[in-house]
């Protein structure tokens, strides 16, 4: 444990300092780590080998710069992003480092840099300020001791967090009125758990030794007030506890796993195929020549003569086109507030076959209404809740006992609607708003609110409700136990202030409340519970017990006991609060409405269509989320439900058995978390090979753990590309987990948004961002990959034609600056201006989701149309320079340069505008600029070109009648094949 004394005993350069870095590189680094990642490409450590092999006198085969130039522009290029992503963070860590706050001193007040912070310093934080370290709240301005921060930088949530100052000493400052400095001088301490990366956990003791002996207050989570927190007002006094990599904020921000998408890895493994191939020509080629003892320098003169085969241009290339893909979703208007995180796989959007989502905040608006309240004998919905609440205007006191039980039973549920909550009404400009952990909890006070039973003030240690007629009862708050997912209940213990009545109120999930209530209670309760699911209501179970003075006082002793262990508190606190938790009094049953996002229904039926399986995985009961499922239309008439439901693990094998045996195809399989954890531990494969044959899954009362833990089985068990959607930081597992992970930014806050690729504002821009975007962004990087290799294997065909035709030499045909031009200024532009082609309009491709599909179907990246390529490239380069020696001897080599050259040039611009299923104007504005270029180069490079040649007619009709020949067969080829066979867009492009 970490002890933290008051009076600056403890040692500071024990600890780390308390400076941001976020910096990758120093000056010194940068180029070496840049470089080093960069060859770990294939490509690129190819290329360097390539490089490195010139300076071999017997390797040389053309000018140096020819093989730098390149190489050194990929690096160049390299360097300036990365280095200016650095700048960028390290001035946003300067910014953060030279914040000034105020540390408070046995002699006054001075001021700090955040940087210069350190463990045992007394700060002071002021509203708005960033809270600089992780901290134990030793006073407010506030009497109460308590204070509001927002977290949303630290766990992504939006709601305000409640914390509170140690009791002691703030009674200290606030009735020993003492000055501030003195806290500098006690002699106390705060023992404290060695750093943790868990923002919702903490176990810590206060002592101070005064003169009645030594005062002890155990501490806990909201005691404490974390890095990259907010204080939304008034003041407050921290303890610095954890500087620098030791706060919270920091041992969470560990970088997620990098993604790479399966157009990367298809790619680099065309590559090495490309290499294969360039290996074989070069082989050939020297078999040709016959061996001897030269032949292993000759074999590595052609590779590196072939060596364009393998494109270095394709990286820079594709990184570029990515950044475009990114930049045209983020400026979608049809989908505002889309933001993508994660530039590195845009085009893996047009690759989802399974979607698996969250409900709640992402199918749902996570606006909470209370809609419907089942009591013993009493059923309230909206048609008749005036009627029913209506004799509450007449009463006097929370606690006058009603005549009629049927009445008492109505008071007692808006009671505890009004109180059992951890809701804090704030007024501004005379307007009231609430502020709470959760919705549901929102939604509970409002109702009150709405019948009579009105929240105007909440502290920590007091809660006010305003009757009808005018009066304030008033309640003091002895404890409080918050929601959690671990619990999934809360409690309140609470007196009224005039009769002294003690009340210990509980609501929880059935799941949990079944055993903490009345046995007599508890088959109603469940049934309720039941029929409300069904209806699509989330339902809560409200109970209550009454205590007396004696009873209270006598277990207070045992949890301020548990409290203040330091060993294996949590569980010592939760074993004290459940002597409670038992013969609980059932008041009623609530059933919470979530409205779903708009256009929900529509946007799956669009993603099935597209042939995208989706998969809901919820907290809620079967009964609600199957109602979901039906009105979201992810179950449609045509199927019917199979249940895994409360199953054991022996039994879980012949469920799926008998599921297989059945028509899994019109089946939607319902699996609850209890079933779920034994299939995933004992039956994993079983169960999703059986699982991704029905249209739908939906997977109930699973936990954020199980989540995460299914998508991690359907990557190892399937070769699927996986999607998965959520707004809550329950959801952040398997959004990151996933191949790509889709944030929504929502009422739960932003932390599924800021982990996810892709951020959007609702579900419904799901149809937009996958079916066309990321549609586009796939077919265009298959079709400029593959332009990228057709440039580089039609000029490695080229040459080594040239070479078999002049007797086996290991000459080149091209050299030094037309190298050079023809994968940058020569064709760079025309090829780049792919990622604008479009097969189809956005109206079609929303109108026709299967145009999607056909892509899974039949892959745009594949090894066929990597063979289509080596063959288009190899006729191409046959005629060009079959042509050009054969059909048009000439003897001048700088003429048979310039023909073959010009032709393959101009071949690749009308290859350009063959494969283009669109036209955009900024294409044909990148092809006459190029061909601009082209020609003005000729001025400038007359050792390659002979300009009185040139511009002959002779020159101009060989190079037109070589053009043509190469260019037009594949050309009318291509469009017979369109008229006989069309592809699924031509098909609907012309309906």
């Amino acid at each position: 444990m970490r002890t933290i004394y008051f009076d600056g005993r403890t040692m500071p350069s024990r600890f780390p300092d308390n400076s941001v870095k976020n910096t990758k590189y120093n000056p010194f680094t940068i180029i070496p780590m840049v470089i080093y990642n960069q060859f770990k490409y294939f490509f690129n450590f190819f290329y360097l080998l390539i490089t490195i092999a010139q300076f071999y006198p017997p390797f040389q085969v053309g000018f140096l710069i020819t093989y730098i130039a390149p190489l050194a522009f990929v690096l160049l290029i390299t360097v300036v992003k990365e280095a200016y992503d650095d700048l960028i963070r390290w001035k946003r860590d300067n910014e953060v480092n030279n914040q000034i706050f105020t540390r408070i001193t046995s002699t006054g007040k001075v001021s700090i840099p955040a940087s210069k912070i350190k463990v045992g310093h007394m700060i002071e934080i002021k509203a708005g300020e960033r809270i600089p370290a992780d901290m134990i709240l030793l006073t407010t301005s506030e009497e109460s001791g308590t204070v509001f921060i927002r977290t949303d930088q630290l766990d992504g949530e939006t709601d305000w967090k409640l914390r509170r100052a140690v009791a002691y000493t703030q009674e200290l400052q606030f009735k020993g009125k003492n000055s501030i400095e003195n806290l500098a001088s006690y002699d106390a301490m705060i023992v404290g758990e060695e750093p943790d990366r868990n923002i919702y956990k903490f176990v810590g003791t206060f002592e101070m030794m005064n003169e009645r002996g030594i005062i002890s207050e155990g501490l806990g989570l909201d005691h404490t007030v974390w890095a990259s927190t907010v204080l939304t007002k008034g003041t407050a006094i921290g303890l610095v506890l954890y500087t620098g990599p030791e706060t919270r904020s920091v041992m969470n921000s560990n970088e997620a796993r990098q993604k790479f998408g399966i157009c990367d890895e298809e790619l680099n493994y065309l590559s090495k195929l490309m290499f294969g191939v360039m290996v074989i020509i070069a082989f050939v080629l020297v078999v040709c020549t016959g061996f001897n003892s030269t032949s292993h320098i000759l074999f590595f003169r052609h590779l590196l003569l072939l060596s364009s085969i393998i494109p270095i241009s394709l990286r820079v290339n594709l990184d570029m086109a990515k950044i475009w893909y990114c930049s045209q979703l983020q400026r979608d208007k049809k989908i505002p507030n889309t933001i993508a995180r994660n530039s590195g796989i845009p085009e893996e959007l047009g690759r989802v076959e399974f979607l698996l989502t969250d409900k709640t905040g992402t199918l749902t608006r996570n606006e909470m209404t209370l809609k419907r309240i089942r009591l013993q004998n009493e059923s309230i919905s909206d048609e008749n809740a005036s009627v029913k609440f209506g004799f509450l205007k007449n009463i006097n006191s929370l606690e006058t006992v009603m005549e009629q039980p049927r009445q008492e039973n109505i008071k007692n549920m808006l009671k505890a609607l009004s109180i059992c909550h951890n809701v804090t009404p704030v007024f501004t400009d005379e307007e009231k708003s609430f502020q709470a952990s959760s919705p549901d909890e929102i939604a509970f006070a409002k109702y009150a609110d709405l019948y009579g039973f009105e929240l105007i003030h909440r502290t920590e240690n007091s809660i006010w409700v305003d009757l009808e007629k005018g009066i304030t009862e008033k309640y003091v708050i002895f404890d409080i136990f918050p929601f959690s997912s671990a619990t999934k209940r809360m409690g309140i213990i609470v007196q009224h202030l005039n009769t002294g009545k003690i009340t210990f109120f509980l609501k929880g999930a059935e799941d949990v409340m079944k055993d903490k209530v009345l046995q007599k209670h508890k088959l109603k309760a469940l049934e309720d519970c039941e029929d409300l699911g069904r209806d699509g209501l989330r339902t809560l179970i409200f109970s209550q017990k009454s205590l007396t003075l004696q009873e209270y006082n006598q277990w207070k002793r045992k949890y301020e006991a548990a409290c203040i262990q330091i060993d294996d508190r949590e569980r010592k606190v939760r074993e004290v609060i459940e002597e409670l938790e038992y013969n609980m009094e059932v008041i009623g049953v609530t059933g919470v409405e979530d409205r779903l996002q708009k256009d929900v229904g529509k946007t799956i039926e669009s993603l099935r269509s597209a042939g995208i399986i989706v998969w809901i995985l919820t907290g809620d009961k079967v009964e609600t989320a199957q109602c979901i499922a039906i009105s979201t239309r992810l179950k449609t008439r045509s199927h019917d439900w199979f249940e895994l439901v409360n199953l054991k693990s022996e039994e879980i094998e012949g469920k799926l058995r008998e599921l297989q045996s059945k028509n899994v195809s019109k089946i939607v399989l319902v699996i609850d978390g209890a079933t779920l954890n034994y299939a995933l531990r004992d039956h994993s494969k079983l169960f999703i090979n059986t699982a991704i044959q029905a249209p739908a899954v939906v997977c109930c009362r699973v936990s954020p753990t199980q989540k995460t833990q299914i998508v991690e089985c359907l990557k190892l068990y399937t070769n699927k590309r996986l999607c998965s959607i959520g707004d809550g930081g329950n959801d952040v597992g398997m959004i990151q987990a996933a191949h790509m992970g889709i944030g929504i930014e929502g009422k739960e806050g932003k932390q599924a948004s800021l982990a996810a690729d892709f951020s959007i504002n609702e579900f419904c821009a799901l149809n937009t961002l996958i079916l066309w975007h990321g549609r586009n962004s796939y077919k265009r990087t298959a079709k400029l990959s593959n332009f990228v290799f057709h440039r580089g294997l039609i000029i490695s065909f080229i040459q080594a034609l040239f070479t078999c035709m002049f007797y086996f030499n290991a000459i080149p045909i091209y050299n030094g600056i037309l190298m050079m031009g023809y994968a940058t200024v020569y064709t760079n532009m025309p090829v780049f201006s792919i990622v604008l082609n479009r097969d189809a309009n956005e109206n079609t491709v929303m109108k026709f989701p299967l145009l999607y599909h056909s892509l899974q179907r039949r892959k745009a990246i594949r090894f066929t149309s990597f063979c289509m390529c080596i063959l288009k490239s190899l006729y191409q380069g046959s005629i060009i320079i079959y042509l050009a020696i054969e059909l048009f001897p000439e003897n001048n080599f700088t003429n048979i340069v310039a023909i073959t050259f010009t032709s393959l040039i101009i071949t690749e611009l009308l290859n350009i505008m063959t494969e283009v299923d669109q036209f955009h104007w900024a294409m044909g504005i990148s092809e006459v600029v190029t061909g601009i270029v082209y020609m003005v180069s000729m001025f400038y490079l007359k050792t390659y070109f002979d300009l009185n040649y040139v511009f002959s007619l002779e020159f101009i009709f060989r190079v037109a009648v070589i053009t043509i020949a190469s260019w037009l067969p594949l050309h009318l080829a291509k469009k017979l094949i369109s008229y006989i066979d069309p592809a699924d867009y031509e098909k609907v492009n012309h309906e």
